[in-house]
C-alpha cells in the first residue's frame, strides 16, 4: 500500500465499485445487482483537469457522486489530500465538503425555483457557518462578478434567466466555499453549442485564477 501522505495527487480513486441490489421473491431478498461502477481507478493532480468520458448510462455520474460521498461505494477507496474519506463519518465529511464541490448537469432542476440567486449561492456559506447576512451578500456579489453576472441579478429567481446564466449561477455556488476540487457532471451538455463555449471558457479562466482541479464528466469528446 503506498504512503498516501506523500502522494503527488490531490485525488486518488482506487478500485471503486458501486452495485445497486435488485430484490425479489417472497422474502424480498437480493437476487441480482446492477453494476453501475465496477473497479474504476483514477488519479488527479492538483490544478489538473481530467476528462471522464463514456456513453450515457455507463456510470460516470454515479462515479462522480461516489467521489464526493453523495453516494456510498460498495467497495474501494477515495483518497483526498492523503486521507481515505470513505472511512470518514458525517462530521469529518462536513469539513471536507468545503474542498469538494459539484456543478450539476441540468441548470434548470439543480436550482431551487423558490429561492433567489442570493439565497442559492449564499446557502453553502450559511450551512458552513457564515451567519452574518451582510457578509454572505458581499461574498455572493463577489462570486456573481467572478462568473460574469451583475448585482441586480441577486434578487431574481432562476426562471428569470437563460440556461447559460443558470449554469453560471451553479458555477458561482460551487465556488462559494473556495474548493480545491470541482466535479463537473456534464456541466455543459444541456446548453446550446455557443453557450457551451462561453461556459467552458469561464471554467478555464476560473481554473487559472483559483488553481482549481476539475474532474470533467462528459459523453461528448468534442467538449472534452
Amino acid at each position: 500500500m503506498p504512503d498516501h501522505a506523500i502522494s503527488p495527487y490531490l485525488l486518488e480513486a482506487n478500485d471503486m465499485v458501486k452495485y445497486y441490489p435488485i430484490k425479489g421473491g417472497v422474502f424480498f431478498k437480493q437476487v441480482a445487482a446492477v453494476k453501475a461502477v465496477d473497479g474504476v481507478s483514477l488519479n488527479i493532480r492538483r490544478g489538473e483537469t481530467l476528462g471522464l468520458v463514456g456513453e450515457s448510462g455507463c456510470g460516470k455520474t454515479t462515479f462522480g457522486r461516489i467521489i464526493l460521498r453523495l453516494e456510498e461505494p460498495t467497495a474501494g477507496e477515495v483518497i483526498f489530500e492523503g486521507e481515505n474519506i470513505v472511512a470518514y463519518d458525517q462530521s469529518q465529511m462536513r469539513a471536507v465538503r468545503k474542498k469538494m464541490q459539484i456543478i450539476f448537469q441540468d441548470p434548470f432542476s439543480s436550482l431551487n425555483p423558490r429561492k433567489t440567486v442570493s439565497q442559492i449561492i449564499g446557502e453553502p456559506l450559511l450551512i458552513h457557518g457564515l451567519k452574518q447576512r451582510r457578509q454572505r451578500e458581499d461574498r455572493v456579489l463577489e462570486l456573481l462578478h467572478v462568473v460574469g453576472m451583475r448585482k441586480e441579478h441577486m434578487r431574481r429567481y432562476p426562471h428569470m434567466f437563460s440556461g447559460g446564466q443558470r449554469q453560471r449561477i451553479g458555477v458561482a455556488r460551487a465556488l462559494a466555499l473556495n474548493p480545491d476540487l470541482i466535479v463537473c457532471d456534464e456541466a455543459v451538455s444541456a446548453l446550446d453549442v455557443s453557450i457551451q463555449a462561453q461556459v467552458l471558457n469561464l471554467l478555464k479562466e476560473l481554473q487559472d485564477e483559483f488553481g482549481l482541479t476539475y474532474l470533467f464528466i462528459s459523453h461528448d469528446l468534442h467538449v472534452v
